[in-house]
């Protein structure tokens, strides 16, 4: 589990944070209604505090808000039946979160769950000769990610697409002069939103990451679109594992969630070989370990906490980096063969050599720069592996 790193340092960032992304949402919701039925719950609470308080405030807000005999009229606000299936305003909204977790630089780069798979965001760069061939030929998910171009024009740019195409056949009839000046004066709009993108240099940003809910949609509807209630995660983590199983709701819920002031980070789980630095046998046991089967890494609850047993089971943890075990593997019999007696036997060659490398730095050619920051940095296996190099003796 890895905390989410958000784009403020400190309280009055924070709120400028908040406020964002809470216009975001509010500005494509019925709000006045929501409030009506909120206040009729608790007079304190509104909108804003459903969206944007932190997930120890959710924990509570949802108690009051399940044993109300309010809830039903506030989840029609969030999910609501289509012919048998429901549908939730989530999947509406979720395009415009995306985008606003990548336009605000929030930091991706392993899933928060596991930190085995990457998420990341990356760019995708289009290029088109003329207007006329923009609003013809651009995909609708282009249309909806240029900040110049409303949701309403992209979508009347698809509607009018039938009939360019019957403008268009009608080109040979028409002539070239009258031809464009129908199709001009049919997509007036398009052409002057248009004409404020670079057509030559169209960049649109995408994600590799889902968002799960922590308390989850289909039972806190009115959560669905809680910023601190949305995770980026791997769609394994997200959508194969979690799927099966949710969080028990709980108080120590908020000190195994990511998006949590309370997280714990650190301080929940360990991998744990059968050995460390520390043990009187560690250079013969270290020597013991032949090939990859030999080596064994177990999770430690360090805070025992049934939560984090539970989240072990959920996201397949110990079954998941077993799979993995080459990386400890590696790093073991690195260890062995690059001891401390040896690393200062180095050192003092290359001194005398005049080759300035200092022990500190060999190390990180040879074990990975990742186990050294001091700074968790969120990139896979990053906690894995400074746990093993731990008792290792690699770090300290």
């Amino acid at each position: 589990m890895r905390k989410v790193k958000y784009p403020y340092n400190n309280q009055s960032e924070k709120d400028t944070f908040n406020t964002l992304y809470y216009n975001l949402i509010k500005d494509r919701i019925d709000e006045s209604g929501i409030n009506v039925i909120l206040k009729k719950i608790n007079n304190s609470y509104n909108l804003e505090k459903l969206i944007v308080s932190n997930f120890s405030e959710l924990l509570e807000i949802q108690e009051k808000i399940k044993q109300s005999a309010h809830l039903k009229n506030l989840e029609v606000f969030f999910k609501f039946k289509k012919k048998k299936e429901t549908i939730y305003l989530y999947d509406k909204f979720q395009p415009f979160i995306s985008n606003f977790f990548m336009a605000e630089k929030i930091d991706l780069n392993s899933c928060h769950y596991c930190n085995i798979d990457f998420i990341n965001t990356f760019e995708e760069h289009y290029q088109f000769n003329s207007k006329k061939e923009f609003i013809s030929k651009a995909p609708k998910e282009i249309l909806t990610m240029i900040d110049v171009i409303s949701e309403k024009t992209a979508n009347e740019i698809i509607k009018k697409r039938t009939s360019n195409n019957i403008i268009n056949e009608l080109k040979p009839i028409l002539g070239v002069q009258v031809y464009t000046k129908l199709f001009n004066w049919w997509n007036s709009s398009a052409m002057s939103n248009s004409s404020k993108v670079d057509l030559k240099n169209i960049v649109v940003k995408k994600n590799h990451y889902t968002l799960d809910h922590v308390l989850p949609k289909n039972e806190f509807s009115f959560f669905s679109l809680s910023l601190y209630n949305l995770v980026p995660s791997c769609s394994s983590c997200n959508s194969k594992f979690k799927h099966m199983k949710e969080f028990t709701v709980n108080k120590d819920l908020s000190k195994i969630c990511p998006t949590s002031e309370e997280f714990l980070s650190e301080n929940l789980i360990e991998f744990k070989l059968n050995f460390d630095v520390n043990d009187p046998d560690f250079e013969s046991k270290i020597k013991k370990i032949k090939q990859i089967d030999d080596v064994e890494v177990k999770i430690k609850n360090m805070q025992s906490l049934e939560g984090v047993d539970e989240f072990i089971e959920i996201f397949k943890i110990k079954s998941r980096y077993e799979f993995h075990k080459n990386i400890s593997f590696d790093l073991i019999k690195k260890r062995e063969k690059y001891s401390d007696s040896q690393l200062d036997e180095l050192e003092k060659i290359f001194l005398k050599e005049r080759i300035f490398i200092d022990k500190d730095t060999f190390k990180k050619h040879i074990f990975g720069s990742a186990i050294f920051e001091k700074e968790n940095m969120n990139k896979p296996f990053e906690k894995y592996k400074k746990d093993i190099a731990k008792q290792l003796g690699l770090i300290p």
